[in-house]
C-alpha cells in the first residue's frame, strides 16, 4: 500500500497538467524575482543574474544474479541547483575553480517532494544565501587572479541570449509492470547458467521518469519531461593465464514503449555472454600495428572518444594550481582544430536534438530546450572532413561568442557544451556492405606482409579511458587469418600511441547505420554527471593503421575453488 501510494504521489507531482497552478514552478519564480531584484550585502556586488534548475525523479531499479532477484526499490528526489553570478558578463565569478577544487559546482540540495510553495521557497532561500556569499568571494579571487597572471585575452563570461518559454507536459506517467520485469530480469539473469567461464554477472532494470523546470533573471523559463529507460548486462571472467577482465552492455531507450520484446533482449543478453565466455580462451596478446576494423559498439565508441568528446568541453576553468586540472579529464581538444581536416574527406557530421528516431529508433540524445535555457538548432559540426562548428553553451570563447544550444549537464554539474543527437553520414563510393569490408581489412593486411588483421567488436566505454589516452582499450577483439579468415579472440591488450590521426585514416565504412544510444560523462572528475546522447553512424569502420600490445595490468590467481553451481 506504502509503495503504491508513493507512485501515485510521485506521478501527480510529475505531471503538472493535471494542477491548475505549477507551485514548484511559482516558488521558483517568485524567489527568483526577490533575489534578483533585493539581494544584496552592504556595499558590495548585488546579483546580475540568478537561475534555479529543479529535477523532479522516481526510480524502479530491479536487479538480479544468476536467477536470483537481489534488487528491487523505488525512490523519489526532488533536486535543485541554484546559479548566481556577481560582477558583469565580461567578468563574474564563473569559471574559476579557486582554492576549492572538489567544490566546482553548482549549489544543489534535495527539496521537498511535495509542492509545498512556502517549503520550496525557504529551501531556495538558504541556498541562494550561502551561494551569494560564495559568489563575492570567488569574484574578487578571479580578478585577483587574472591580475597576478596577467591576463588580458578576455572574452567575457555569459554570452548574451534570448528570452525563451517553453512548457511541454503530459498527462499521464506511463506506468511500469513491475511485477513483469522482476521476471524478465530474473530470467536474462539466470542465462548465465549457461556460461561457467564466466565468474560473476548482473543485470540491472531501472525505470527514471523525470521532469525538469527552469528560470532564470533574464525572463526564461521551461518545464518539460523525459524518461530514463536502461537495462544494463555486465559480467567478469578470469582467463587462463589469471587477467581478470570486466564489460558492460547498457541499453537506452526514451520510453517503455520503446523497448524490445524480451525475447530480443534474451538474445542480446545470450550473445554478450557468449562473448565473455570466449575471453575466458584467448590467444596471447602481441605488438600489432596494421589496419583495424571497428564493428558495432566499438564503431561508435571509436567516434564518441576520439570525435563527440573532443569538440565538446571547449572551454577550461582558471585554476589556482595547474596540477589541478587533472581532474578536469575533458578538454575538448580537437576545438583548436577549427577549418582543419579531421574526419576523412568523404565525411560530414551534423547534431539535430530535435530528432526522436532514427530508422525506427527512438534517439535518447534529443531534448527540446538546453539547461541554460537556450533552444537548439540542427548544427553542421564537419563539412568534407573539416571541422566547421563545436559545441557551445552561454561560456564564450575565442572562436565562438554564442551558445549553439549545447548547455547540458546534470544537477551536480555546471553546464558544459556537450552532444545531441550526433549524425555521421559519407558519400555512398566509401560505403561498402560489411563482407566487403572485411575482404578489405585482409588485403590490407597482406599488402602490409601481415599473417592476420584485427577486427575490434567491443571497446571500454569512455568513463572507463585513462585520463592520459584518447582512447578507451578494447575488450573484445580478433585476430583474423589472412589465409582464410578464421577469427580467434585476443588476450588482455590496449592500444599504443592513439593521436587524432586515426581519425583522418578511416578508410571505408559499413553501407548500414546503427544508432547508438549513451551517457556521456561530464568533465569534471568529482561531480561528473552523465546526460543522455546518440550516435547514428556505420557500424562498421575500417582505419588504415593502429598499434596494439599486451596489457600492462598484472593477472591474478585463479579461484581455489570452482563455482559451486558448475561444480555440482
Amino acid at each position: 500500500m506504502k509503495r503504491a501510494l508513493l507512485t501515485l504521489a510521485l506521478a501527480l507531482a510529475a505531471a503538472p497538467a493535471f494542477c491548475a497552478e505549477d507551485a514548484v514552478l511559482k516558488a521558483m519564480t517568485d524567489e527568483m524575482k526577490r533575489t534578483i531584484s533585493r539581494l544584496k550585502m552592504d556595499s558590495l556586488d548585488k546579483p546580475y543574474f540568478v537561475s534555479y534548475y529543479v529535477l523532479d525523479s522516481s526510480e524502479t531499479a530491479l536487479s538480479a544474479v544468476f536467477g536470483a532477484l537481489k534488487e528491487d526499490s523505488f525512490n523519489a528526489a526532488r533536486h535543485a541547483a541554484a546559479e548566481l553570478r556577481v560582477g558583469t558578463p565580461a567578468l563574474d565569478n564563473s569559471w574559476y575553480v579557486g582554492q576549492d577544487f572538489n567544490g566546482f559546482e553548482p549549489a544543489n540540495l534535495l527539496l521537498n517532494e511535495e509542492d509545498g510553495y512556502d517549503a520550496i521557497r525557504f529551501s531556495l532561500w538558504s541556498m541562494t544565501d550561502d551561494v551569494y556569499k560564495k559568489a563575492l568571494e570567488k569574484h574578487s579571487q578571479k580578478k585577483a587572479y587574472q591580475k597576478k597572471k596577467n591576463i588580458t585575452e578576455l572574452y567575457g563570461d555569459l554570452a548574451p541570449a534570448g528570452q525563451e518559454s517553453y512548457f511541454g507536459d503530459r498527462k499521464v506517467v506511463p506506468a511500469l509492470d513491475t511485477a513483469a520485469w522482476r521476471a524478465h530480469v530474473k530470467d536474462l539473469s539466470a542465462i548465465f547458467r549457461k556460461y561457467p567461464k564466466v565468474q560473476w554477472s548482473q543485470v540491472r532494470f531501472t525505470y527514471t521518469p523525470r521532469v525538469v523546470r527552469f528560470v532564470n533573471s533574464e525572463g526564461t523559463s521551461y518545464r518539460y519531461w523525459w524518461d530514463k529507460v536502461n537495462l544494463e548486462i555486465r559480467a567478469s571472467i578470469q582467463d587462463k593465464t589469471g587477467l581478470k577482465l570486466s564489460d558492460e552492455k547498457a541499453l537506452a531507450w526514451r520510453s517503455l514503449q520503446e523497448v524490445p520484446s524480451y525475447e530480443a533482449l534474451a538474445a542480446e543478453t545470450e550473445v554478450f555472454a557468449r562473448e565473455m565466455s570466449d575471453l575466458a580462451e584467448p590467444s596471447p596478446a602481441e605488438v600489432y600495428l596494421g589496419p583495424v576494423l571497428f564493428e558495432g559498439q566499438a564503431a561508435a565508441e571509436f567516434l564518441n572518444q576520439l570525435f563527440v568528446g573532443n569538440i565538446s568541453f571547449a572551454r577550461q576553468p582558471w585554476a589556482d594550481q595547474e596540477d589541478w586540472m587533472k581532474y578536469y579529464i575533458n578538454a575538448g581538444e580537437l576545438t583548436k582544430k577549427l577549418g582543419m581536416r579531421v574526419l576523412p574527406a568523404f565525411m560530414d557530421v551534423s547534431d539535430d536534438p530535435s530528432r526522436e528516431s532514427f530508422g525506427g529508433t527512438g534517439l535518447i540524445g534529443g531534448y527540446p530546450i538546453d539547461n541554460e535555457g537556450v533552444i537548439p538548432v540542427p548544427l553542421q559540426l564537419v563539412k568534407e572532413g573539416k571541422l566547421v562548428n563545436f559545441y557551445m553553451g552561454r561560456a564564450p570563447v575565442k572562436e565562438f561568442r554564442a551558445s549553439n544550444g549545447h548547455g547540458r549537464g546534470f544537477v551536480t554539474e555546471f553546464a558544459t557544451p556537450r552532444p545531441g543527437n550526433v549524425f555521421f553520414t559519407s558519400k555512398p563510393e566509401k560505403r561498402v556492405p560489411q563482407a566487403e569490408l572485411k575482404k578489405k581489412l585482409l588485403a590490407a593486411a597482406a599488402d602490409s606482409g601481415l599473417d592476420y588483421a584485427v577486427i575490434v567488436r567491443r571497446v571500454d566505454g569512455e568513463a572507463s579511458r585513462k585520463s592520459d589516452a584518447l582512447l578507451a582499450g578494447p575488450v573484445l577483439a580478433y585476430r583474423v587469418s589472412v589465409k582464410d579468415g578464421s577469427e580467434k579472440v585476443i588476450g588482455g591488450s590496449d592500444w599504443a600511441g592513439v593521436t587524432f590521426r586515426a581519425l583522418r585514416d578511416i578508410m571505408l565504412v559499413s553501407d548500414k547505420d546503427q544508432v547508438y544510444n549513451y551517457f556521456q560523462p561530464g568533465p569534471f572528475y568529482y561531480n561528473r554527471g552523465f546526460v543522455p546522447a546518440s550516435i547514428v553512424a556505420p557500424d562498421a569502420l575500417l582505419v588504415q593503421e593502429m598499434e596494439l600490445k599486451p596489457t600492462e595490468a598484472k593477472p591474478d590467481r585463479q579461484p581455489y575453488l570452482p563455482h559451486p553451481y558448475f561444480a555440482k
